[in-house]
């Protein structure tokens, strides 16, 4: 399908100027064998927050990579920013500032000391180690609702406080009257309800002071909250161009896809087994204390909070990675006072971490690798790995989970993060769980491998066993779960359940201890 493309034109049809912060026609990249990019065009009014979306491979990152200089558009491309034309030669920045999903700053430097570096010719934050130099940096804070020392170490900071010190940074390396354009690529990936709430609003300062932004997300609920505008990309074309207004999730989900999406359905009442499959009783570590909870069998049961609150401590401790200081954990009748990695997988309890590359696979080991590395006993054969029972073993996996290609040969690093996240769940379910324990499930992945993920979720519970979803995502646990257990100060605060789960009241029952505060 080509682009429905949505420019101001007079009544001849000549475009008019109406403030266009970016305007990018006729945009084409060709890699060795595929076309990535194929004769897009786009406006960006400097008066809007305009999104960009579309699932992975989509071309997104092509388009941003061409846009900050780090690959070079093909032959015939325009590009203008502000209203000047600017050489598509593989180097062209002005006018634009990015944010990319992997912060760029140094985590060991203080916020002064990262301001600072990058910033060529007249400093505007010179001179180093001056009152004037940390009076400029509150100053600039304080425009993102941000009161922080100059000289705490950025590693120190929450996800969101990094992200507005790259935004200053950003803005403060030069005249802010010379950015037209500020890039978000997947701002909000590891941040909390309330973090993301404090984000839009420093976007809506920074779009008030006259800067465009152009918006990157896989989360539709975030970008119909904050964006004018909406682009989808799909298969390396500009599909359309819509007002969000005038647009609801599910049609944007099934322009950016191809076709309508199925979405997950919990099980119901009915089908829980009263009976608990998992109890935690007066659980205490890190910034967690005395939790108590219970999952029953073919429940789905969700656990969020803000960032810091405590309950992404709970998937972890539940994988046996640390000691917990005090506490049980009851399975299927056994008390547990610790647990090993070795010992929660023999109780039957299962994790599936957050961080997929750091913690959950390994990325230049194939997908067959992976998936069998936790337990090699069925695929050892007098004293030799048999690959055909291994093949065997991993393509059952792969059918269940529906890693696209379904090749067991493929090395993980070559799939899209939600063929990963699904190579994590066939590592998981091949250690036959009676409670599966998922940490951001669909972190990072696009909507139609979010969709499907979230469906195997639900279908999971159906099969006699008890699943835990710790997320950030509201949207998610409105969708899948159950019940959701909501931490607050390191306690768990607030139980939804039946009408009361909706996904404004989880937001705002993370919320409310800000508000408290």
């Amino acid at each position: 399908m080509k682009q429905q493309h949505i420019s101001d034109r007079d009544s001849r049809g000549q475009v008019l100027d109406v403030g266009i912060a970016l305007r990018v026609e006729h945009l084409s990249k060709t890699f060795p064998g595929q076309k990535a990019l194929d004769d897009i065009s786009i406006d960006v009014r400097s008066s809007e927050i305009h999104a960009l979306v579309g699932q992975n491979g989509s071309g997104k990152s092509t388009f941003i990579k061409i846009l900050s200089g780090f690959h070079k558009a093909d032959l015939g491309a325009e590009i203008s920013v502000g209203g000047e034309s600017i050489v598509l030669d593989g180097t062209q920045r002005q006018g634009m500032r990015f944010i990319h999903q992997d912060l760029s700053l140094v985590q060991s430097l203080s916020i002064r000391e990262n301001l600072g570096l990058g910033v060529s010719g007249q400093r505007k934050l010179a001179p180093i180690n001056s009152r004037k130099e940390r009076a400029i940096i509150r100053h600039l804070l304080s425009q993102f609702g941000l009161n922080i020392d100059p000289d705490t170490a950025v590693n120190k900071l929450s996800r969101f406080e990094q992200s507005a010190v790259e935004i200053v940074r950003a803005l403060a390396a030069i005249d802010t009257e010379n950015v037209h354009l500020l890039v978000l690529d997947e701002p909000t990936a590891s941040m909390g309800a309330a973090e993301v709430q404090q984000l839009f609003s420093a976007i809506r300062r920074v779009n008030a002071m006259g800067i465009a932004v152009l918006y990157v997300s896989h989360i539709l609920s975030e970008v119909l909250n904050i964006a004018d505008r909406v682009s989808v990309l799909r298969d390396g074309q500009m599909i359309a161009v819509r007002d969000t207004a005038n647009i609801t999730e599910d049609q944007l989900i099934e322009l950016i896809v191809g076709h309508a999406v199925e979405r997950a359905t919990p099980p119901s009442p009915g089908e829980i087994d009263e009976g608990a499959m998992l109890s935690v009783r007066d659980l205490s570590l890190g910034n967690l204390h005395n939790a108590n909870f219970t999952v029953r069998r073919n429940e789905v049961l969700g656990i969020t909070g803000i960032a810091g609150s405590g309950y992404e401590e709970i998937g972890p401790c539940l994988a046996g990675v640390g000691r917990w200081d005090s506490g049980t954990v009851v399975v299927a009748g056994i008390s547990f006072e610790r647990f090993t990695p070795a010992s929660a997988s023999r109780a039957g309890v299962v994790s599936m971490p957050a961080d997929r590359l750091k913690a959950g696979v390994i990325p230049h080991f194939t997908v067959a690798e992976n998936v069998t590395l936790p337990n090699l006993d069925v695929c050892w054969r007098y004293g030799f790995l048999n690959r055909k029972a291994e093949m065997s073993e991993v393509s059952h996996w792969i059918r269940v989970t529906g890693v696209v290609p379904p090749d067991p040969n493929r090395l993980v690093q070559e799939l899209s993060g939600g063929n990963q996240q699904k190579v994590m769940l066939a590592k998981a379910l091949r250690l036959n769980p009676r409670v599966l324990c998922l940490n951001e499930p669909t972190q990072g992945v696009d909507v139609g491998a979010a969709a499907a993920i979230r469906r195997l979720i639900t279908d999971l519970a159906r099969d006699d066993r008890a699943v835990i979803v710790c997320s950030s995502d509201a949207e998610e646990l409105a969708q899948v779960c159950q019940r959701v257990l909501v931490t607050r100060n390191g306690t768990i605060a607030a139980e939804l359940s039946g009408q009361e789960l909706t996904e404004d009241r989880i937001v705002a029952e993370c919320q409310f201890e800000e508000v408290a505060a």
